[in-house]
């Protein structure tokens, strides 16, 4: 257990509160998985495991990390996002995780303003709500006030969430580690790689700069749309720890029995909420990575107003060409395309079985051809394909799996307002719209002017390498080294194929020269005779043994 050297007393001491209370909770088969058991005493392990455990494994889980506290509650949360590496079971409890926190004292939240703004609140604010309206792991938010009358929102992060957190991420970085390392059958999950991915998404959220950033793009993608409404945050009052948005009025999208009373209908806000998040995909390439109701707000005239950037995705342009690409090979059935497709996303592993993978495909679009498009949802195509990405250790990028669970969200609040609501059938015109702006002139020179600063700069670069190549073999350090992997297997099968060749043509050779010899000795009353039986009975004893390799090998 080397690699617990690199963490400190004080982290050490909170591995071993996470390990009593892993085994608390029934997970004492995880902590001898990462062999750090050894870290409490033996009677305390007794101790621990004597509590009963009726909940079922998901719900253990879930409990245990609430019990761990604010970084391991959102890691929770963020693995809820991810069905491409845990089962239905597992996502559907860990989105079940809350916040176990406390509000904020008034006076702390007074305090803190103050350190971040430099002079006291109430010289910003003609009234703050000492009631928070919302309140999760990271921060909590007020209403406030503006001395010039401007509703507002101010959003507070939690004192001394960043060191914890930090800390919190070393140890389970060690634990990441161990895991690859003692069990074999993790690494197809790439817990560090999943665990650097949780710690960026997780330091974003925690920087409110980053967050204000984003409304603040999200705002100019949206500027001349006027059915969408993104708040506007104030850079006077920003810091890290604090960020002050406009405060918007509104109803929640899920309560459509009052949209009555903001002068709209529950089909036109289904529509105009698929529009927002498909033109973010699809035009802006950067998107609200968790659109839950809590999050979109139906405000007067049937705007729709989007909440909270914290957690976002994106995807550059050739993303977007590499999407509507898979987009259109799910729709023609053409499997060997999917497969290529994911590998220029480099989500296929070296190691998978591209014939076996091909025919899962199969048997998966199988079910969904000849279907009308009404008939197709996107949550039970996603379904099946993280059930494939599991099955088959695909490595999807974690942008995809984000903008996967975002329309499946999208959709769910859809279907709730409109039953006839189909979300292919809204993306259709965004699909068709990026199919043709891959091909338009305007990329296409684009493409042609890439391409040929990379051929200038290559052929460019051309004799100054071929001089130093000359020069090299001049002094006789040319050195060309091969690295040919994987071709064990295939020089034994060589090997055994070249022994059975000259194995057939020595039986070939000894049968035709002892025939040659036995024809000679009968023709003369020759004593060659006995020599071209002998050539005989060795040509049937090699071609025995031949026959017996043959029929071993089920080659024939």
């Amino acid at each position: 257990m080397s690699v617990l050297r690199l963490l400190s007393l004080s982290e050490l001491a909170r591995l071993r509160e996470i390990i009593r209370i892993l085994i608390r909770y029934g997970l004492d088969d995880l902590v001898g998985y990462l062999k750090i058991s050894p870290l409490i005493a033996a009677k305390d392990r007794i101790l621990l495991r004597r509590a009963p455990q009726n909940d079922p494994r998901p719900v253990r889980l879930r409990k245990a990390l609430e019990e761990l506290g604010p970084t391991f509650s959102k890691l929770g949360q963020i693995l809820s996002t991810r069905p491409d590496l845990l089962p239905p079971d597992m996502i559907a409890e860990l989105s079940r995780l809350q916040d176990r926190v406390a509000p904020l004292p008034f006076s702390e939240i007074e305090r803190i303003l103050e350190d971040a703004w430099g002079i006291p609140p109430g010289e910003v604010l003609s009234f703050l709500d000492p009631e928070p309206i919302g309140q999760a792991t990271i921060a909590q938010v007020h209403k406030a006030t503006l001395k010039d009358g401007t509703q507002v929102a101010v959003k507070i992060r939690r004192p001394g969430i960043v060191p914890k957190v930090e800390a919190d991420l070393a140890i389970l970085s060690v634990l990441a580690d161990l895991l690859e390392t003692n069990l074999e059958r993790s690494r197809r999950y790439r817990p560090r790689e999943v665990l650097r991915e949780f710690g960026r998404i997780l330091r974003q959220e925690l920087d409110f700069t980053q967050e204000a950033r984003n409304l603040e793009r999200a705002a100019h993608h949206f500027r001349d749309d006027p059915e969408i409404v993104i708040p506007r945050y104030f850079p006077d009052y920003l810091s890290e720890q604090v960020l002050v948005l406009e405060y918007l009025s509104g109803i929640k999208i899920d309560q459509k029995e009052r949209f009555p009373e903001v002068g709209t209908t529950p089909e036109r806000v289904a529509r105009i909420g698929a529009r927002a998040i498909l033109r973010q995909v699809f035009e802006f390439g950067f998107f609200q990575g968790d659109p839950h109701p809590g999050n979109i707000l139906v405000m007067r005239g049937g705007r729709i107003g989007i909440l909270d950037f914290g957690m976002f995705g994106t995807l550059s342009k050739s993303w977007r060409n590499l999407l509507v690409d898979l987009l259109t090979a799910l729709s023609e059935s053409d499997t060997p395309r999917i497969v290529g497709v994911l590998r220029r996303m480099n989500a296929v592993p070296e190691e998978v079985d591209t014939l076996l993978l091909e025919s899962e495909l199969s048997r998966f679009l199988e079910e969904y051809v000849n279907r009308p498009l009404c008939e197709i949802r996107v949550d039970l195509l996603a379904h099946e394909l993280f059930a494939l990405s599991r099955e088959h250790a695909l490595k999807l990028p974690s942008d995809l799996v984000l903008l996967l669970r975002a329309l499946v969200i999208m959709e769910g609040i859809g279907r709730q307002l409109d039953p006839d609501f189909n979300m292919i059938e809204e993306a259709r015109p965004f699909i068709t719209e990026q199919f043709l702006r891959k091909f338009s002139l305007e990329d296409l020179l684009r493409n042609v002017k890439i391409s040929s600063r990379t051929a200038i700069r290559i052929f460019s670069g051309l004799p100054e390498a071929a001089e130093r190549l000359l020069e090299k073999a001049a002094q006789g350090n040319f050195r060309i080294d091969f690295s040919l992997r994987h071709l064990d297997d295939l020089i034994r099968e060589i090997d055994r194929t070249g022994n059975l060749l000259a194995l057939s043509i020595l039986v070939s050779s000894l049968v035709i020269g002892s025939a040659l010899i036995f024809s000679a000795s009968l023709s003369s009353h020759s004593s060659f005779k006995t020599l071209g039986l002998i050539g005989f009975s060795g040509a049937g004893i090699l071609g025995f043994f031949l026959a017996i390799a043959i029929l071993r090998s089920r080659r024939f």
